[in-house]
């Protein structure tokens, strides 16, 4: 009887989904270890940890030191102008030789201090309050479209080594079938082209090993630069493709309330109002007083002045048409963001429920015909009833569904994560 891969079929369910995934979703952490004693001691990396160090690396913190400048303009705008210190002698003479310091100059010693008037320090800090929140948001938007990332860089390393585990039993499988017919064109029962024939598709399921194994290489590199960690030995991704986060229903107000984008824009807009009234006070003239002390003539004396401008031409006319425009701007972008989220929530919601319908249902049916298929084909060539290349094109035709059956899940958990993302809340 010619040997069948049954000892290392993929066999299993999981009960949770109604979904019944090969031995190869169910081992393949199992298998790793096995495979590879020292993954014993390796640290376990959920998806958790994963956007956890990425929050906390170099990468994270740029974003925080972005809102830190803005953090420092908003402190420069509550001070006030200083005061001005001058020391001033008028009428000097040094090359006339009756020239008497003390008694044929004058001399002033005064101080001045322009005051704001209109409330413009209120309003330069309302507007870089404002500044501040906007930062705010955008800091938040980026380490949520940053933790985006690192969610989809973690399944895709999950998905890649899981197609390198999956080829790994396929290709021990395959060596069995090659020794076989090895055993039995050495004994003169088997012919010689058939021998061959397995041994190619050994070399195929060799090189799409070897390409999985780069795959999953690159995917690693990926996962681990965005996270910040170089210890790549000794990290072990833990969370299982297989498991189904079942999201609960959508609730499309209370999501676009979470919307980061939507609080951009919401804080882009106050900041513009802010600044139509700065701009208003701003057309305001400050006031400049000084006082202090002069001497004339051998006479000490007390001096002041007023000093203010006359906004008989430039009232700031300009700025006040450039800040109000902004605001109407703003209001278009805040419009056209919010239309923007509610399509987005919706392609999101949309992609997951098919994709889950995918991995509920069609991907079931597909597994179960491939493997049926193939149970088949290895009775029929057992007993002769079909050629090699048929029972060939069989295990060909199962490994494929399950690599495609690894990517459909791998798209499914990232259609939870982007709908996660568009409804605001942290994969």
């Amino acid at each position: 009887m010619s040997p069948t891969r049954g000892s290392w079929r993929r066999n299993g369910s999981v009960g949770h989904i109604n979904f019944r995934p090969t031995l190869a979703f169910a081992s393949a952490i199992v298998f790793l270890l096995c495979a590879c004693p020292n993954l014993r001691a390796q640290q376990p990396l959920t998806l958790t940890d994963a956007i956890t160090s990425a929050l906390a690396s170099p990468a994270a913190q740029v974003f925080d030191e972005e809102l830190n400048a803005s953090k420092g303009l908003l402190r420069q705008a509550h001070l006030g102008p200083n005061p001005r210190l001058y020391l001033q002698s008028e009428d000097l003479r040094p090359w006339d030789s009756q020239f008497s310091f003390a008694d044929q100059t004058e001399e002033y010693g005064y101080l001045a201090q322009t005051f704001e008037l209109d409330g413009k320090r209120r309003k330069r800090v309302g507007l870089a309050q404002a500044d501040v929140n906007i930062a705010e948001a955008q800091r938040d938007l980026k380490r949520q479209q940053f933790t985006a990332s690192v969610a989809a860089s973690y399944w895709r390393a999950v998905s890649a080594e899981s197609i390198v585990s999956l080829l790994q039993q396929d290709i021990a499988g395959v060596d069995e079938i090659v020794r076989y017919h090895k055993e039995r064109v050495d004994a003169g029962a088997m012919r010689g082209i058939d021998l061959i024939r397995v041994q190619i598709e050994r070399d195929r399921v060799y090189l799409s090993l070897q390409t999985a194994r780069r795959d999953a290489a690159l995917a690693r590199a990926d996962l681990f630069r965005q996270i910040g960690r170089q210890d790549f030995a000794t990290i072990r991704l833990t969370d299982s493709i297989t498991t189904m986060p079942l999201l609960p229903p959508l609730d499309v107000q209370a999501a676009l309330s979470r919307r980061i984008d939507l609080r951009v824009a919401q804080q882009q807009l106050t900041a513009a109002q802010a600044n139509v009234k700065l701009q208003h006070a701003i057309a305001t003239p400050d006031l400049d007083l000084s006082a202090g002390y002069k001497r004339n003539n051998n006479f000490d004396t007390l001096y002041t002045s007023m000093n203010i401008q006359l906004p008989f031409r430039n009232r700031n006319q300009g700025e006040i048409e450039r800040s109000q425009a902004q605001v109407r701007l703003a209001e278009d972008q805040l419009r056209q963001s919010e239309l923007a989220a509610r399509a987005d929530i919706e392609a999101a919601r949309v992609s997951y429920d098919q994709q889950l319908d995918i991995v509920q249902h069609t991907l079931p049916e597909i597994r179960d015909r491939a493997k049926q298929n193939l149970t088949i084909m290895t009775e029929a060539y057992r007993i002769g009833g079909v050629d090699l290349l048929r029972y060939i094109d069989a295990e060909r035709t199962e490994i494929d569904v399950e690599i495609t059956a690894l990517k459909t899940l791998t798209e499914f958990q990232q259609s939870a994560v982007r709908l996660q993302i568009a409804t605001g809340e942290r994969p």
